[in-house]
C-alpha cells in the first residue's frame, strides 16, 4: 500500500508542520506503544533536522482484538503528573474509529491538565459511509481506505510489525500459524 521511501518522505513533511506550530516551544511527544514506535522514531529524527526541541514519553493504549476494534481501551505506563502544563503531541500509528483517542485524550486532559493536546497520526483510515470517527487528528501522514493493514509497526496478533512497508493483510497473512516461528 505504502512503501518505506514514501513513508519517510511524508514523515519529514509532518515534522515540518509540527516545527512550524511549536517553534520556540518544547512539547512532549507521547508515543502510543507498540504500533507507533517506528513512526515516532522517524518523526523524532525529522524534528531534530529542524532543530525542534521535544521531550519524550510513552503510553500503552490498545483497543484491538484480531482485526476488529473491541470498543474497550486499556491504558498503561503513563505518568500523568509529568504532562501537567505541557504541550503534548500524542503520536499514533493509525486513527481508525477514534475509540482509543476518544478515551485517552479526555483522560489526559482531566488527569494531567496539559497546556494543549494535539494528535499526530501516520495513518487516518477512511471509514465506510455513514460511520463517524469519535476523534480526529491535527497532523496526518496519509489518508487510507478502510482495510486492515500491517507493517511499519502495525500488527496482526503481534505479527508483521517488522515490515518496513505498509501492506493490506491477505487471508494467508491472517491464517498464518505464528507458532512455527517461535522455537
Amino acid at each position: 500500500m505504502i512503501d518505506s521511501v514514501e513513508i519517510r518522505s511524508r514523515v519529514k513533511g509532518v515534522a515540518k508542520l509540527i516545527h512550524e506550530d511549536y517553534e520556540g516551544k518544547r512539547p512532549i511527544l507521547l508515543c502510543t506503544l507498540k504500533g507507533a514506535s517506528p513512526f515516532y522514531t522517524h518523526l523524532c529524527d525529522a524534528l531534530q533536522d529542524h532543530r525542534q526541541g521535544y521531550d519524550m514519553d510513552f503510553v500503552r493504549a490498545s483497543s484491538y482484538e484480531g482485526t476488529e476494534s473491541s470498543g474497550k481501551v486499556a491504558l498503561s505506563g503513563l505518568n500523568f503528573e509529568s504532562l501537567k502544563g505541557r504541550h503534548v503531541i500524542l503520536i499514533e500509528d493509525i486513527l481508525d474509529t477514534g475509540t482509543t483517542l476518544a478515551h485517552l485524550v479526555p483522560e489526559l486532559e482531566e488527569k494531567s491538565r496539559p497546556a494543549s493536546v494535539a494528535v499526530c497520526t501516520l495513518l487516518d483510515k477512511r471509514l465506510d459511509e455513514g460511520k463517524i470517527k469519535k476523534y480526529t487528528a491535527k497532523y496526518v501522514g496519509f489518508s487510507i481506505p478502510n482495510h486492515f493493514i500491517i507493517g511499519y509497526g502495525l500488527d496482526y496478533n503481534e505479527l508483521y510489525r517488522d515490515l518496513k512497508d505498509i501492506f493490506v493483510i491477505s487471508r494467508d497473512g491472517i491464517n498464518f500459524d505464528a507458532s512455527t516461528l517461535r522455537a
